[in-house]
Protein backbone atom coordinates (compact mmCIF):
# COMPACT_ATOMS: atom_id res chain seq x y z
CA UNK A 1 0.00 0.00 0.00
CA UNK A 2 2.92 2.49 1.26
CA UNK A 3 4.63 1.31 -2.55
CA UNK A 4 1.55 1.96 -4.26
CA UNK A 5 0.98 5.84 -2.07
CA UNK A 6 4.71 6.94 -3.46
CA UNK A 7 4.08 5.45 -6.77
CA UNK A 8 0.58 8.13 -6.81
CA UNK A 9 2.25 10.37 -4.88
CA UNK A 10 5.37 10.22 -7.54
CA UNK A 11 3.10 10.77 -10.60
CA UNK A 12 1.49 13.98 -8.91
CA UNK A 13 4.09 15.67 -8.52
CA UNK A 14 6.18 14.73 -11.87
CA UNK A 15 2.88 15.83 -13.54
CA UNK A 16 2.91 19.27 -11.89
CA UNK A 17 6.20 19.81 -12.39
CA UNK A 18 5.35 19.02 -16.00
CA UNK A 19 2.20 21.41 -16.19
CA UNK A 20 4.37 24.22 -14.42
CA UNK A 21 7.18 23.84 -16.93
CA UNK A 22 4.48 23.97 -20.14
CA UNK A 23 3.04 27.19 -18.91
CA UNK A 24 6.19 28.51 -18.09
CA UNK A 25 7.59 28.09 -21.64
CA UNK A 26 4.67 28.47 -23.68
CA UNK A 27 3.68 30.90 -26.46
CA UNK A 28 0.43 32.20 -25.56
CA UNK A 29 -0.21 35.34 -27.26
CA UNK A 30 -2.94 37.57 -26.23
CA UNK A 31 -4.97 39.29 -28.74
CA UNK A 32 -6.52 42.56 -27.40
CA UNK A 33 -8.28 45.73 -29.03
CA UNK A 34 -7.88 49.32 -27.58
CA UNK A 35 -9.88 51.76 -28.28
CA UNK A 36 -9.97 55.68 -28.36
CA UNK A 37 -11.28 58.39 -29.60
CA UNK A 38 -8.39 60.55 -29.31
CA UNK A 39 -6.49 57.96 -32.08
CA UNK A 40 -6.13 59.08 -35.87
CA UNK A 41 -7.42 57.57 -38.70
CA UNK A 42 -4.02 56.27 -40.00
CA UNK A 43 -3.41 54.36 -36.84
CA UNK A 44 -6.56 52.61 -37.09
CA UNK A 45 -5.45 48.82 -36.59
CA UNK A 46 -2.40 49.45 -35.81
CA UNK A 47 -0.83 46.60 -34.34
CA UNK A 48 1.78 46.24 -31.41
CA UNK A 49 2.88 43.41 -29.66
CA UNK A 50 4.10 43.75 -26.12
CA UNK A 51 6.16 41.82 -24.27
CA UNK A 52 7.63 42.01 -21.08
CA UNK A 53 9.95 40.29 -18.41
CA UNK A 54 11.37 37.80 -20.78
CA UNK A 55 14.62 37.15 -18.67
CA UNK A 56 16.47 34.09 -19.39
CA UNK A 57 14.19 32.45 -22.66
CA UNK A 58 15.45 32.18 -25.77
CA UNK A 59 13.26 33.28 -28.60
CA UNK A 60 12.18 31.01 -31.06
CA UNK A 61 12.27 33.10 -34.59
CA UNK A 62 10.25 29.83 -36.19
CA UNK A 63 7.62 29.75 -32.96
CA UNK A 64 7.12 33.69 -33.33
CA UNK A 65 6.81 33.42 -37.22
CA UNK A 66 4.49 30.29 -37.48
CA UNK A 67 2.25 32.99 -35.02
CA UNK A 68 1.49 35.03 -37.79
CA UNK A 69 1.38 38.01 -35.83
CA UNK A 70 2.09 41.16 -38.18
CA UNK A 71 2.94 43.75 -35.56
CA UNK A 72 3.76 47.70 -36.65
CA UNK A 73 5.92 48.21 -33.93
CA UNK A 74 7.74 46.01 -31.36
CA UNK A 75 7.21 47.08 -27.26
CA UNK A 76 9.65 45.72 -24.53
CA UNK A 77 8.65 46.49 -21.18
CA UNK A 78 11.79 45.73 -19.36
CA UNK A 79 13.40 42.57 -17.80
CA UNK A 80 14.82 42.28 -21.25
CA UNK A 81 17.37 40.23 -19.98
CA UNK A 82 19.52 39.56 -16.33
CA UNK A 83 22.50 38.84 -14.60
CA UNK A 84 24.41 35.47 -15.71
CA UNK A 85 22.08 35.51 -18.99
CA UNK A 86 24.81 35.37 -21.81
CA UNK A 87 25.24 38.21 -24.06
CA UNK A 88 24.69 36.21 -27.46
CA UNK A 89 21.50 34.93 -26.26
CA UNK A 90 20.12 38.71 -25.48
CA UNK A 91 21.32 39.84 -29.15
CA UNK A 92 20.14 36.31 -30.12
CA UNK A 93 16.28 38.17 -28.73
CA UNK A 94 16.96 41.25 -30.10
CA UNK A 95 17.69 40.23 -33.56
CA UNK A 96 15.17 38.33 -33.75
CA UNK A 97 12.50 40.89 -33.01
CA UNK A 98 14.19 43.42 -35.04
CA UNK A 99 13.37 41.31 -37.92
CA UNK A 100 9.79 41.48 -37.10
CA UNK A 101 8.87 44.93 -36.48
CA UNK A 102 10.84 48.64 -35.23
CA UNK A 103 11.71 47.99 -31.27
CA UNK A 104 10.86 50.42 -28.60
CA UNK A 105 12.41 49.26 -24.89
CA UNK A 106 12.67 50.76 -21.37
CA UNK A 107 15.02 48.87 -18.70
CA UNK A 108 13.53 47.18 -15.84
CA UNK A 109 15.57 46.52 -12.41
CA UNK A 110 17.15 42.69 -13.50
CA UNK A 111 18.63 44.78 -16.48
CA UNK A 112 19.83 47.22 -14.04
CA UNK A 113 21.40 44.30 -12.45
CA UNK A 114 22.88 42.69 -15.57
CA UNK A 115 24.68 45.43 -16.58
CA UNK A 116 22.96 48.44 -17.66
CA UNK A 117 26.03 49.59 -19.89
CA UNK A 118 26.86 46.67 -21.58
CA UNK A 119 22.84 46.33 -22.16
CA UNK A 120 22.71 49.57 -23.85
CA UNK A 121 25.83 49.38 -26.14
CA UNK A 122 24.17 46.01 -27.28
CA UNK A 123 20.48 47.71 -27.96
CA UNK A 124 21.80 50.22 -29.88
CA UNK A 125 24.00 47.82 -31.74
CA UNK A 126 20.41 45.98 -32.49
CA UNK A 127 18.68 48.68 -33.89
CA UNK A 128 16.66 48.80 -30.86
CA UNK A 129 15.27 52.42 -29.47
CA UNK A 130 15.92 52.73 -25.58
CA UNK A 131 13.49 54.65 -24.36
CA UNK A 132 14.77 56.87 -20.92
CA UNK A 133 12.53 59.35 -19.55
CA UNK A 134 11.83 60.37 -23.43
CA UNK A 135 9.14 60.70 -25.62
CA UNK A 136 8.95 59.78 -29.58
CA UNK A 137 6.74 60.98 -31.65
CA UNK A 138 5.20 57.65 -34.33
CA UNK A 139 4.21 59.49 -37.44
CA UNK A 140 1.94 57.95 -39.77
CA UNK A 141 0.28 59.37 -43.23
CA UNK A 142 1.09 62.79 -41.80
CA UNK A 143 -0.87 61.87 -38.88
CA UNK A 144 1.41 60.70 -34.98
CA UNK A 145 0.70 59.53 -31.91
CA UNK A 146 3.15 60.13 -28.91
CA UNK A 147 5.20 56.92 -27.09
CA UNK A 148 6.95 57.65 -23.48
CA UNK A 149 9.28 55.51 -21.64
CA UNK A 150 9.97 55.60 -18.07
CA UNK A 151 13.53 55.23 -16.98
CA UNK A 152 13.64 52.61 -14.20
CA UNK A 153 15.27 53.45 -10.56
CA UNK A 154 18.75 51.91 -10.04
CA UNK A 155 17.36 50.57 -6.89
CA UNK A 156 13.99 50.76 -4.53
CA UNK A 157 15.54 53.39 -2.49
CA UNK A 158 15.50 55.59 -5.49
CA UNK A 159 12.60 57.88 -6.71
CA UNK A 160 11.47 57.93 -10.26
CA UNK A 161 12.36 61.37 -12.04
CA UNK A 162 9.16 63.67 -12.45
CA UNK A 163 8.90 63.23 -16.22
CA UNK A 164 5.66 61.76 -17.47
CA UNK A 165 5.60 62.40 -20.91
CA UNK A 166 5.85 65.10 -23.22
CA UNK A 167 3.25 64.51 -25.94
CA UNK A 168 1.55 67.45 -27.87
CA UNK A 169 -2.04 68.81 -26.83
CA UNK A 170 -4.71 66.27 -27.76
CA UNK A 171 -2.53 63.90 -28.88
CA UNK A 172 -3.09 59.91 -28.33
CA UNK A 173 0.14 59.12 -25.68
CA UNK A 174 1.65 55.44 -24.64
CA UNK A 175 3.42 55.21 -21.37
CA UNK A 176 5.82 52.33 -21.14
CA UNK A 177 7.26 51.14 -17.92
CA UNK A 178 8.41 48.49 -16.31
CA UNK A 179 7.15 48.82 -13.14
CA UNK A 180 3.30 49.21 -12.56
CA UNK A 181 4.43 50.99 -9.02
CA UNK A 182 5.36 54.22 -11.27
CA UNK A 183 1.51 54.96 -11.03
CA UNK A 184 1.00 55.15 -7.28
CA UNK A 185 0.18 58.63 -6.47
CA UNK A 186 0.77 60.03 -9.84
CA UNK A 187 -2.09 62.25 -10.57
CA UNK A 188 -2.54 64.44 -14.02
CA UNK A 189 -0.92 61.77 -16.14
CA UNK A 190 -1.36 63.10 -19.82
CA UNK A 191 -1.84 59.23 -21.33
CA UNK A 192 -4.26 57.18 -22.84
CA UNK A 193 -2.49 53.37 -22.40
CA UNK A 194 0.39 52.15 -20.03
CA UNK A 195 2.08 49.15 -20.61
CA UNK A 196 4.06 47.29 -17.82
CA UNK A 197 5.22 43.92 -16.39
CA UNK A 198 7.15 43.03 -13.52
CA UNK A 199 4.81 41.47 -11.79
CA UNK A 200 4.98 38.21 -13.36
CA UNK A 201 1.03 38.02 -12.05
CA UNK A 202 2.39 36.40 -9.25
CA UNK A 203 4.15 33.46 -11.44
CA UNK A 204 2.96 30.83 -8.69
CA UNK A 205 -1.05 30.84 -7.97
CA UNK A 206 -2.16 28.44 -5.37
CA UNK A 207 -5.41 27.16 -4.65
CA UNK A 208 -7.26 29.47 -2.05
CA UNK A 209 -3.87 31.13 -1.28
CA UNK A 210 -3.89 33.05 -4.80
CA UNK A 211 -0.26 34.84 -5.18
CA UNK A 212 1.76 34.46 -2.14
CA UNK A 213 4.35 36.51 -3.49
CA UNK A 214 2.76 39.76 -4.20
CA UNK A 215 1.63 42.24 -1.60
CA UNK A 216 0.95 45.15 -1.39
CA UNK A 217 0.58 47.74 -4.47
CA UNK A 218 1.29 44.47 -6.52
CA UNK A 219 -1.88 42.67 -4.62
CA UNK A 220 -4.17 45.10 -5.97
CA UNK A 221 -2.25 45.81 -9.20
CA UNK A 222 -1.30 42.20 -10.12
CA UNK A 223 -1.98 41.68 -13.80
CA UNK A 224 -4.37 42.06 -16.58
CA UNK A 225 -6.07 45.30 -17.70
CA UNK A 226 -7.26 48.22 -15.35
CA UNK A 227 -8.83 51.28 -15.61
CA UNK A 228 -7.29 54.01 -13.57
CA UNK A 229 -9.39 56.86 -12.23
CA UNK A 230 -9.99 60.39 -13.76
CA UNK A 231 -7.83 61.78 -11.01
CA UNK A 232 -5.02 60.42 -13.04
CA UNK A 233 -5.11 61.35 -16.25
CA UNK A 234 -5.14 65.28 -17.80
CA UNK A 235 -7.61 64.19 -20.42
CA UNK A 236 -11.08 64.04 -18.61
CA UNK A 237 -11.26 59.96 -19.56
CA UNK A 238 -10.03 57.14 -17.92
CA UNK A 239 -6.17 55.79 -18.35
CA UNK A 240 -6.36 52.20 -19.71
CA UNK A 241 -3.32 49.65 -18.11
CA UNK A 242 -2.03 46.55 -18.72
CA UNK A 243 -0.08 44.75 -16.65
CA UNK A 244 1.80 41.94 -18.13
CA UNK A 245 2.21 38.62 -16.55
CA UNK A 246 5.79 38.52 -18.79
CA UNK A 247 7.39 35.71 -21.25
CA UNK A 248 9.50 34.77 -18.62
CA UNK A 249 10.28 33.48 -14.94
CA UNK A 250 12.38 35.14 -12.49
CA UNK A 251 14.30 32.98 -9.00
CA UNK A 252 12.28 29.70 -10.30
CA UNK A 253 11.55 28.35 -14.14
CA UNK A 254 8.07 27.61 -13.53
CA UNK A 255 4.45 29.30 -13.49
CA UNK A 256 1.65 27.71 -11.86
CA UNK A 257 -1.86 28.76 -12.33
CA UNK A 258 -0.10 32.01 -14.13
CA UNK A 259 0.69 31.11 -17.80
CA UNK A 260 3.50 32.80 -19.57
CA UNK A 261 2.02 35.61 -21.88
CA UNK A 262 3.21 38.69 -24.24
CA UNK A 263 0.53 40.41 -26.05
CA UNK A 264 -0.51 41.75 -29.48
CA UNK A 265 -2.85 45.13 -29.29
CA UNK A 266 -4.75 46.98 -31.85
CA UNK A 267 -5.34 50.12 -31.99
CA UNK A 268 -8.85 51.61 -32.98
CA UNK A 269 -11.18 54.57 -33.00
CA UNK A 270 -13.68 54.29 -31.21
CA UNK A 271 -16.86 54.85 -32.77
Amino acid sequence: MIVWLSIVAGAIALGTFGWMSIEAYGYRVRKETVESDMLPASFQDYRILFMSDIHRRKLSAKRLQTLNLKPDCILLGGDITEKGVPWNRFRHNLKVLSRIAPVYAVLGNHDLKAGRQSIEELLNDTGTCLLKDRTLILDKNGESIALSGIMQPATRKHPYSSFKGCPKKGQYHIILVHDPIWIQEKTNISANLILSGHTHGGQIILPLLGAVRLEGFYKKYSADWYNLPHKASSLHSNVQLLISRGFGTSHIPFRLGCPSEFHLITLQKKP
